[in-house]
């Protein structure tokens, strides 16, 4: 790895422990798009589904969309919204036009990573019996500190009985896409990125 790529999307593996920066109780804050949308007078002006995550465990459902808030014309924010559900847990998670090229560098930079793993057989070597890993991109790290924002965060896992895409909001609640690849994350990012430009 060389240097101005361990800076830029430092890969963290995290063993046994699960991931760290989880929320610890603290009250989250919208993200700017999310704070929009639970305004009163704000309706969608325009949305397009761009893609689904569907597994055993959980279900994503990612559209593009474009805010108005009707009081004060033409106030307008644009990004995406990812619903996510797995059971009786649901959570939606709105991100902003200008985070979603981050989002997706960050979901590529995972992917290639949890290939590498996958080839060189090393992703459960330091894992405890029952354990689980994960491959993470420093964009989702927050070290010790508690998240503040209600954003996305992303890994890859590898768990005892299965691997794949792992998806929270920093709710307590993480939604597990066993053997999906975030890379279909990034691709549905990639459509909004496209479908944004022309709307």
């Amino acid at each position: 790895m060389n240097l101005a790529h361990g800076m830029v999307t430092s890969v963290v593996l995290l063993l046994s422990i699960g991931q760290g920066g989880g929320n610890t109780g603290a009250t989250l804050q919208p993200t700017p798009l999310e704070a929009f949308a639970q305004l009163p007078a704000t309706h969608v002006a325009w949305s397009s589904e761009v893609g689904r995550i569907d597994s055993s465990e959980a279900h994503a459902i990612v559209t593009a969309l474009i805010l108005e808030d009707t009081a004060r014309p033409p106030d307008r924010m644009r990004g995406m919204r990812i619903h996510l559900s797995s059971g009786d847990s649901q959570d939606d998670v709105y991100l902003g036009e200008e985070t979603l090229g981050v989002y997706k560098n960050a979901l590529d930079q995972i992917s290639m990573d949890a290939v590498r793993e996958r080839s060189q057989a090393n992703s459960r070597a330091n894992v405890t019996a029952g354990g689980t890993s994960y491959i993470g991109a420093e964009v989702f790290w927050y070290a010790d500190n508690p998240a503040r924002v209600h954003a996305l965060d992303a890994t890859y896992y590898f768990g005892p009985e299965s691997s794949g895409l792992s998806v929270d909001a920093f709710k307590h609640v993480g939604f597990r896409f066993p053997d999906q690849d975030p890379s279909r994350l990034s691709a549905a990012i990639a459509a909004t990125m496209d479908q944004l430009k022309s709307h």
